[in-house]
């Protein structure tokens, strides 16, 4: 049985390492730099992917005349030789570090060995001449001591950079950074495509990320579709398997690297290129001539990409052969706002959706992105040109809003885009809204989720994910397109391409036929008076006394309704079900309940002030002034 390693243990080392950086006078601004050079090689080091280890006392591993070939005067010379000849020192186990050096960065070396020590990765030779032998020996025992990756669950690397820049980032006190994808939102976004990959003819899955940082949508998106495609429901290994392979570009020298390395460990096939997916793509397509069978992506928000103006136009003016999803008005070329490339990301995709069916293979891609590409710009800006025509041409199959607190370095509201070059519904889109505003309105301090839940673990600003049943029930939606207004509808576009979900999906039941102004408010507060100035010798008479005031007292405030709070739970997980099953009139179902439980709660009101009109009647009050 795999021992996980404790993830507290494992951040020792980000302290233990730091603490010399500042004694030897390196900004804290630096430290995770040369934290993650030391992390990537022990990486390799731990998963036996190199010959050698950091034990420096023991010849670093190495036997005993591969050793004289490295040794040096110090510890420091020798493993500073060791790194200069790391590529001849890679094991047997390595599968995927050879790639076509087009790929790699700046196309120097096929092996990615290579790039261990370089200036656009990790200048790892200078980080170890810049510590004095003492101090170099003390950082590879912090890490053999404080850093074990032998035993480290491969599920959970794609988790271990992110650990580590939050970390640091801390440190030295900057919070910004990348918005990481949590597991159960690309467990949502590969559902989608489940089904289709299930029938694929294709013995080869393509999976493809053009902004892949250190791969972990990648990685997770790997091992649900093996799951899920090469598995029974039973856990039973299928007959005939598929073999997903994957691809993605990185412009980050260093998080290339690692998501390389990342990969290497987790044993999943890869091709991943350095480079600006925007100005130098690196795939046309993407498993010969048939292109990719699914591309997921989460593109970096309100990036500038002016810089990269002149290429992406130059790029666009091939038309037929440009690289992006070309869109003109009156003739004249359409880019999105150069303070925001998230548009650009989206047509690169449809472009490679566009490839693909060309060759006759179904495709599909799921994008995040901020709620701004579909609020922002009139219809006559460049933003409004750019929705029109990809709603218009059928592009996107369904629109998702996701609640907020889904990341953990924003909270704001996000969108999931479904694309699908099967293009069936023209110049309309599928709405889903996760999180309506009407669920919990009937709640003073209650909250309820039902198309989400509630983290099990919470990191910094990430409050929420999806549960496996929110994940099948959303998936159901997906799949059905079952209009419910409360989550769900049909939008027909006319001239307007902005939507407002909270506008488009805002949700009310008509309650009027319950009888609720019957209620004697005078009576109420004159009970309340009495429950203040003489609740004792009430309630030695009446002993429900002090119950119903407080009764009265919720309903006067608002929070009565929490009393509910389960009775509600129960309608909205009858609700999912419902939604699974597909079944018809669920918005009819659904009011017929929500109706029933108002009935409910307004006999046990009614209840309330009968009581009260009771004790106002019964009780008299006399005060003697002497």
């Amino acid at each position: 049985m795999m021992k996980k390693t404790n993830e507290n243990k494992i951040g020792d080392f980000y302290w233990a390492y730091a603490d010399i950086l500042r004694g030897i006078g390196i900004n804290e601004s630096m430290y995770d730099q040369r934290i993650m050079a030391f992390m990537a090689l022990k990486l390799l080091v731990d998963n036996e992917l190199v010959s050698f280890n950091f034990d420096y006392k023991k010849n670093f591993g190495l036997p005993k005349q591969t050793f004289l070939i490295y040794k040096g005067t110090d510890t420091k010379e020798t493993l500073i030789n060791i790194i200069n000849g790391i590529k001849q020192l890679g094991s047997s186990k390595l599968q995927y570090f050879i790639q076509d050096k087009n790929y790699n960065i700046d196309g120097e070396d096929e092996n990615i060995l290579y790039y261990i020590n370089h200036k656009k990765t990790f200048p790892l030779i200078s980080y170890i001449e810049e510590l004095e032998n003492s101090y170099l020996e003390m950082v590879l025992d912090i890490y053999i001591q404080k850093a074990n990756f032998k035993d480290y669950p491969k599920e959970e690397y794609k988790n271990l950079y992110e650990t580590t820049i939050s970390r640091m980032k801390k440190l030295s006190g900057d919070l910004t950074g990348q918005h990481f994808t949590q597991k159960s939102i690309i467990h949502l976004m590969c559902e989608y495509a489940v089904e289709d990959l299930k029938k694929s003819k294709s013995d080869i899955l393509a999976i493809y990320d053009p902004a892949c940082g250190t791969g972990s949508m990648l990685m997770e998106s790997a091992y649900y579709f093996d799951k899920k495609i090469n598995y029974t429901e039973k856990g039973n290994k299928r007959k005939k398997l598929k073999n997903i392979t994957v691809y993605g570009q990185e412009m980050h020298g260093q998080t290339w690297l690692l998501c390389k390395i990342f990969l290497e460990i987790s044993q999943i096939q890869n091709t991943i290129a350095h480079g600006n997916t925007l100005t130098n793509p690196a795939f046309d397509k993407i498993n010969g001539d048939n292109s990719f069978d699914f591309i997921i992506a989460n593109p970096p928000f309100g990036v500038d990409w002016k810089h990269d103006y002149d290429k992406v136009i130059a790029n666009m003016k091939k038309e037929q052969n440009s690289n992006f999803f070309v869109i003109k008005d009156n003739n004249k070329i359409i880019t999105p706002k150069k303070s925001d490339g998230q548009f650009l990301f989206m047509q690169h995709i449809i472009n490679l959706l566009q490839v693909s069916k060309k060759h006759g293979k179904d495709a599909k891609a799921v994008v995040i992105s901020s709620t701004g590409l579909i609020t922002s710009g009139k219809e006559t800006s460049a933003e409004g040109i750019i929705r029109k025509k990809i709603f218009q041409d059928g592009w996107v199959d369904t629109l998702l809003e996701q609640p907020k607190a889904m990341f953990t370095n924003t909270d704001i509201s996000t969108l999931l885009w479904f694309l699908d070059n099967k293009q069936t519904k023209q110049n309309q889109v599928y709405l889903i809204k996760t999180d309506n505003s009407y669920i919990n309105n009937h709640f003073k301090s209650k909250e309820l989720k039902v198309l989400y839940t509630t983290a099990r673990v919470k990191k910094d600003k990430q409050k929420n994910s999806y549960s496996d049943k929110n994940i099948v029930t959303i998936a159901k939606l997906l799949q059905n397109k079952q209009e419910f207004p409360l989550f769900s509808k049909w939008l027909q576009f006319d001239e307007k391409y902005t939507i407002n979900f909270e506008n488009e999906l805002h949700y009310d039941i008509d309650t009027s036929s319950i009888v609720q102004d019957t209620f004697n408010i005078e009576e109420s507060y004159q009970a309340l008076c009495l429950a203040l100035m003489f609740s004792d010798e009430i309630n030695n008479k009446y002993s429900n006394f002090k119950e119903t005031i407080d009764k009265l007292s919720s309903y006067i405030d608002g929070g009565f309704v929490d009393e509910f709070y389960e009775d509600y739970v129960n309608i909205y997980q009858k609700v999912c079900q419902m939604m699974q099953k597909n079944q018809k009139d669920i918005n009819k179902k659904f009011q017929d309940m929500i109706i029933a439980q108002k009935q409910k709660e307004f006999e046990n009101i009614d209840k309330t002030f009968k009581e009260i009109e009771h004790i106002n009647t019964k009780v008299k009050i006399s005060l003697e002034i002497v």
